[in-house]
């Protein structure tokens, strides 16, 4: 496999140039796929000449893994300020499960071309960095779950919730793959298919959740 190399840069002016390449990549993803994405377009789109674009990554797909890095942080900061925030920490612990599970849905819709991009890239460390964002989604639901189950439960409960994620995550990524391609006997809405994501994980959860987690009005 061929190393990816992004050179971090190190002065303002430079930060301010990967910065624009990178957000280029992300409005051209807005548009079309990335393999339709060249360089020269990433160039003009980032007001930035070629080669800056290769002073800063080897090839476009290392401009891929810098984008999707920038994504995971994102996305990570987003989940555990989400945990953090003050209305949404009163919630009810399945109330905080639909919010999150809807998030998760919605940012994956949102984001699909760079995710597709991604799961069909044949990567190492960028399946690595799609693995530690689903760690990371696991650990923040599990912190928030903790007061919902007892000690001795607990390291079953985040085993079963740390699958349930994981189904969940394949459910997801299946529709990235395959896009518009029908891949089950019946056609799902993007309202079912979020009804049963919470499902699947309230499912997983209910043996150790203590009484009065029914499902929230919506």
């Amino acid at each position: 496999m061929k190393e990816l190399r992004v050179n971090q840069p190190r002065q303002a002016r430079s930060r301010a140039t990967m910065e624009r390449i990178l957000s280029a990549v992300e409005q051209l993803l807005a548009e079309k796929p990335f393999d339709q994405i060249t360089i020269a377009e990433i160039s003009a789109r980032s007001s930035s000449a070629p080669t800056a674009v290769y002073a800063r990554f080897s090839d476009k797909m290392a401009v891929l893994l810098a984008v999707h890095e920038r994504f995971r942080e994102r996305t990570v900061s987003k989940i555990f300020a989400a945990i953090e925030d003050p209305d949404r920490k009163s919630l009810p612990f399945d109330e905080f499960l639909f919010y999150v599970a809807r998030e998760m849905v919605t940012l994956y819709r949102d984001n699909r071309r760079l995710l597709r991009s991604v799961l069909l890239a044949d990567n190492a460390v960028m399946y690595a960095h799609a693995a530690e964002l689903a760690t990371s989604l696991s650990i923040a639901i599990a912190g928030r779950m903790a007061p919902c189950v007892t000690e001795e439960q607990r390291p079953r409960a985040e085993r079963d919730l740390d699958f349930a994620i994981r189904t969940a995550l394949a459910l997801v990524q299946q529709e990235l793959i395959f896009g518009a391609q029908r891949t089950t006997r019946f056609d799902y809405s993007a309202e079912e298919v979020l009804e049963r994501v919470i499902q699947l994980l309230m499912g997983a959860l209910e043996p150790y959740l203590a009484a009065g987690t029914a499902a929230p009005q919506r």
